[in-house]
């Protein structure tokens, strides 16, 4: 069991550090039009999409994305309970 959860644990990691870096090229540059940003996106919008929905709904015409940082903390939650099922708590 302790296997399984490290390995979530460095997989919700990844994609923690994979928002970040998409969040931050999205400063600089269009992303999508290179095969490693489509990647990037190919990766990231299925956490991010639903997020963006749903805070568009909530507060609508935002000019400020928070989809990121709201799904950074919904992974680190998540990595903290499947930190904690694999050392048993």
């Amino acid at each position: 069991m302790h296997d399984i959860a490290s390995l979530l644990s460095t997989l919700i990691n990844v994609l923690v550090l994979l928002i970040i870096i998409r969040a931050i090229l999205s400063w600089f540059m269009q992303l999508g039009s290179d095969p490693l940003t489509r990647l990037l996106l190919d990766i990231t919008d299925p956490i991010l999409s639903p997020i963006r929905n749903l805070t568009s709904r909530i507060i609508p015409g935002m000019p400020i994305d928070f989809s990121p940082i709201i799904a950074i903390m919904a992974l680190q939650y998540l990595a903290g309970v499947v930190g904690g099922v694999g050392r048993g708590y």
